[in-house]
């Protein structure tokens, strides 16, 4: 039996915009601060993931540092490696409340041109406050509350942007995340890496791009979610998310 958890699909993170039309261009590339591998090599002391909250609003994202972590700040001042709060290397869950749009880069790349973005993120995890320019995975495109095994899966993508806009449209690097159902809250119970597919849509197609059935006999979950040119298949038994294609 599925119940829906409630929220509705395709729910964006709610969060106060600081210069969201920054169209004044400059050539070249950005490279991320949060990802500075030396920086992250030198820093110790390690920011404790957030994997509990109340019941999930439009405010919940996650974060999914990479192999090394990620870097988190005190300040939106992101450049300055001297500001450096800790590193996070475990998924977390976060509350982004205010994202910064700084600048936005233009390089070509053959004959097309490439966009990258110098956005920071103020984010809470657990109540404090820290700052990134790591782009946060907010676009909850899918919920459901799974009965039999009190958990609430979901699906969770970022918005890649497209050309000058840096979180409109082309949702990607989509992850399941599953959490246990307790104390009137949700704690992670299992975060996995990025699905093995591309999505390729401009928009999320809230009707179409997800499909989903419930094995009564063997109490397995099993969703489909359909891009432009490939598909994602998978199947969560409770504990381990298998991979079908």
């Amino acid at each position: 039996m599925l119940l829906n958890a409630g929220g509705g699909n395709g729910a964006l993170a709610q969060a106060f915009v600081v210069s969201p039309f920054n169209f004044n261009i400059q050539r070249g590339s950005y490279m991320p601060a949060s990802t500075n591998a030396q920086a992250l090599a030198r820093t110790k002391r390690e920011i404790t993931p957030q994997i509990f909250a109340q019941k999930p609003d439009a405010s919940l994202s996650l974060l999914f540092p990479g192999a090394g972590g990620i870097l988190l700040f005190n300040s939106k001042n992101v450049k300055d490696l001297t500001n450096v709060a800790g590193k996070l290397t475990s998924p977390s869950l976060v509350v982004v409340d205010t994202i910064y749009h700084n600048q936005v880069y233009r390089q070509k790349a053959g004959a097309a041109d490439k966009y990258t973005f110098d956005m920071c993120y103020a984010l809470r995890i657990d109540g404090k406050r820290y700052y990134t320019d790591f782009r946060p995975h907010s676009f909850i495109s899918f919920r459901q509350s799974l009965a039999h095994h009190r958990q609430l899966f979901m699906v969770i993508a970022q918005m890649t942007g497209h050309d000058m806009y840096a979180d409109k449209g082309y949702p990607g690097h989509f992850r399941i995340a599953v959490f246990d159902m307790q104390n009137d809250g949700i704690k992670l119970h299992f975060a996995s890496e990025e699905l093995p597919f591309h999505y390729g849509r401009e928009f999320f197609d809230d009707n179409g791009a997800i499909k989903t059935a419930y094995n009564t006999q063997e109490q397995s979950f099993g969703i489909e979610i359909k891009g432009l040119n490939e598909t994602y298949k998978g199947v969560w038994d409770g504990k381990v998310l298998k991979h079908l294609n």
